[in-house]
């Protein structure tokens, strides 16, 4: 194992142990890496506790997320379905945000072929994540990225999901149509046609949502009018 302190250059590996400001951190393995950098699984030296830390390869992105998830730390992250955040940190020029360890995405919830889906696991999500939008309307903010990719299950057993990834959030007040936002399967008509932009983007993204859960349930219960081309439809990647 190697400690990683807060200003050299590094190529980050399992093994590395990135320091904190409230412990340090075992990276165990990685979950998942995209264009912002990677999301590692990592232990807290001392501790039984396992958390998901973001590492952003650019430091100004990873300032953006940390202010909007302080904008919502004030609201019940388990009441109203959204990822907790415990701190952030920077390491090697890099920033760091220590979140809760999640289970798995809807996206490959529903692609798995073992797991047992009903229709009615749609109302479930619909009821949640409507609850999650009107927390973050409540302090004028909107995700601007809800897909099923950033929908993830707290509990599998009662179906509790959470919306993650706030790294295209902005406040409502401040969005516009040059605010990058929304994968192109998700994207509301008014982003598009570059109309005046509020939080009802994110409840189109949701009604997306839904249709493609819809669809992938349909296909797991082999109903003949679901052709997979139209499931690749509403992916997202």
């Amino acid at each position: 194992m190697s400690r990683i302190g807060k200003t050299e250059t590094f190529e980050l590996k399992v093994g590395h142990i990135l320091a904190g400001n409230k412990g340090d951190y075992l990276v165990e393995e990685f979950l998942g890496e995209g264009s912002y950098g990677k999301v590692a699984k990592c232990s807290k030296l001392w501790s039984q506790e396992y958390y998901a830390v973001k590492i952003m390869k650019i430091s100004r992105a990873g300032r953006k997320e940390f202010e909007t998830m302080k904008l919502i730390q004030d609201l019940d992250p388990d009441e109203n379905h959204l990822i907790k955040m415990y701190e952030c940190f920077t390491c090697r020029s890099m920033t760091c945000i220590v979140y809760e360890l999640l289970k798995v995405n809807v996206h490959d919830f529903l692609m798995n072929e073992e797991q047992l889906v009903r229709l009615c696991f749609i109302r479930v999500i619909a009821q949640q994540l409507l609850k999650a939008l009107k927390a973050l309307k409540s302090i004028g903010v909107a995700h601007c990225d809800i897909k099923l990719d950033n929908i993830m299950f707290a509990d599998l057993d009662d179906m509790n999901v959470k919306l993650i990834d706030f790294g295209l959030a902005e406040e409502a007040k401040e969005l516009s149509t040059r605010t990058r936002m929304q994968v192109t399967q998700f994207r509301a008509p008014e982003v598009i046609l570059g109309l005046p932009l509020d939080e009802s983007v994110d409840m189109w993204a949701l009604g997306m949502v839904l249709a493609c859960v819809y669809l992938l349930v349909c296909r797991r219960h082999n109903s003949a009018y679901i052709w997979n081309h139209e499931v690749t439809l509403f992916r997202s990647y």
